[in-house]
This record gives C-alpha cells, sequence and structure tokens, in this order.
C-alpha cells in the first residue's frame, strides 16, 4: 500500500489557502512540532495553566502527573465555589494517582482542570456563586494548599512513615521550588534550543493568544448547544467546539464564530474526522 504524500495532498494545500497560507509554502514538519511544544509550554509556565481534560495526562515513571514531553506538573480547578456560605478553596495536585484524581477521571470533572509547571506558589482562579451560575471574582491570584492524598501516592518525603505533625509541616511547608528541582529549567532550556523567531508571528500562529478564553466564553454564551443540530453539550464540554465561519482563525470576532459539536464541525473540515 502506498503512503499518501501529506505534502503534496490536495486537501490539506486547500486548508492552508483558507488559513491564508501559501499553498505552494514548504511545509517544515519539525518546525512545526516544535512551535506546539513552545505554545504548550508557554501555557503550562503561566499563572493560569492549560485547560485539559485530566484523562490526556500520563503518569511519569515516578508517579508524577505528565502531559507530552512534560514532567512533574501540577493540576488544579480553576473555577472554584462557595459551599455552605463558605469559601474553601480546592487543592492542586502534583500525583496522578491521586485519589481525588482518579475519581475525576470516572466523572465529569475531568474537564475542569488546568494543568501548570510554575514555581510560582500563586494560581489564576475564578470565585463562582455557590450554584456556579454567577462569577463573584474573575482571575483572582491565590495562594493553593497541596493535596495530602497526592503526598500519601508519592509518599513525599517519606509522608506515610512520620508523624501527624510531621505530615502537617511537610504539606505546610509544600515549596515548588524544591518540588520541581531542575525540571522547569530543563523545560525552558528544552524551548530555547529551538532556536524559533517570534513564535506569536510564525504563519502557523494565526490564533489569538486568548483564544482559550473566547472560545470558552463563546460556547459558554451558547449554552453550550451546537448551533447546528441541537445537541446540548453540557455534560461534555470537550464535545463542542468553536468554527470560523470565514476560516481565518485570527477573525475570533464573536460574529464570525459559531459552536459546532465534533460531528457538525467534522463535516465542514473533513480533515477533522
Amino acid at each position: 500500500m502506498k503512503l499518501i504524500n501529506f505534502l503534496e495532498f490536495e486537501p490539506l494545500k486547500e486548508i492552508m489557502e483558507k488559513m491564508k497560507i501559501d499553498r505552494n509554502e514548504k511545509i517544515e514538519i519539525d518546525r512545526i512540532k516544535k512551535i506546539e511544544i513552545a505554545r504548550i509550554w508557554k501555557e503550562l509556565s503561566s499563572l493560569s495553566g492549560l485547560d485539559i481534560d485530566i484523562n490526556e495526562t500520563d503518569s511519569s515513571e515516578k508517579g508524577y502527573i505528565k502531559y507530552r514531553e512534560f514532567d512533574k506538573l501540577v493540576a488544579y480547578i480553576r473555577d472554584q465555589r462557595y459551599y455552605e456560605g463558605k469559601l474553601t478553596l480546592r487543592k492542586f495536585h502534583i500525583a496522578y494517582k491521586c485519589e481525588t484524581l482518579s475519581k475525576s477521571r470516572k466523572s465529569g470533572d475531568a474537564s475542569k482542570f488546568k494543568i501548570i509547571q510554575n514555581k510560582s506558589p500563586e494560581f489564576t482562579i475564578n470565585i463562582l456563586s455557590e450554584d456556579g451560575k454567577i462569577v463573584i471574582e474573575s482571575n483572582v491570584i491565590k495562594k493553593l494548599q497541596v493535596c495530602t492524598k497526592c503526598l500519601e501516592a508519592l509518599n513525599y518525603k517519606n509522608f506515610l512513615n512520620v508523624s501527624k505533625f510531621e505530615q502537617n509541616k511537610i504539606r505546610n511547608s509544600f515549596s515548588f521550588e524544591e518540588f520541581l528541582g531542575t525540571e522547569f529549567d530543563k523545560n525552558e532550556e528544552l524551548i530555547k534550543s529551538y532556536n524559533l523567531d517570534d513564535i506569536e508571528n510564525d504563519k502557523i500562529r494565526l490564533y489569538p493568544e486568548n483564544w482559550d478564553e473566547i472560545s470558552h466564553n463563546y460556547r459558554k454564551s451558547k449554552k453550550w448547544v451546537c448551533e447546528e443540530c441541537g445537541k446540548d453539550c453540557s455534560k461534555n464540554k470537550l464535545e463542542l467546539e468553536v468554527h470560523h465561519i470565514d476560516h481565518d482563525p485570527s477573525n475570533s470576532k464573536f460574529y464570525n464564530l459559531k459552536a459546532l459539536c465534533r460531528t457538525c464541525h467534522s463535516k465542514i473540515h473533513p480533515h477533522m474526522e
């Protein structure tokens, strides 16, 4: 069986034209991969992190949370709510096999997480009302506490074999610098070694920097319902995607967007199937 030469694949050329990329431009696959990794790192290393379904992560050899090339990641829920009139901040997670994360993978909570790798102990969160319908404060910077179940899963600093007093001390004095070791610096050096000039202006990078926020807000404004077939995606928000009507990802004004379920979206872009 002869494999398709995707660099000369006509449907791909058509997509390039719609994205305003010269169809005769030589596509450097290695560079595209590097740009993709660099974009992921840019979000991971920010205070707000990368939106993700926790099922997309893996366990590293030592039991940490891993995504693509990046190990020792931290997972947290950005949208936090009041409960019985009080705001009790949710913990952040560092162990793949944490009991809380394991339960989330099997429930509807899996897509609520962000993953991050940053030396700062602070996180960007939204504070919602108890029913989750009202945003009381958005993009608030808060310090969160490490999950005890994660410390147990990793037996972090011999956590399982010390006294309650020592366990509290380990939890309360958790240091990101100490936890990450050289991991963050190693990733920074990896991205620098790619020698990518001005990634944000690369022709591959057509989406606005805050695309994730635009996409979320638009889908939310449509109550997580597909505008084509009427499918309710509120219980699986990753099923709902945002389509650019003029096929230009750089034009992300609301009038140019349309919320489509994956099935309807793939009918417009057959390459997505």
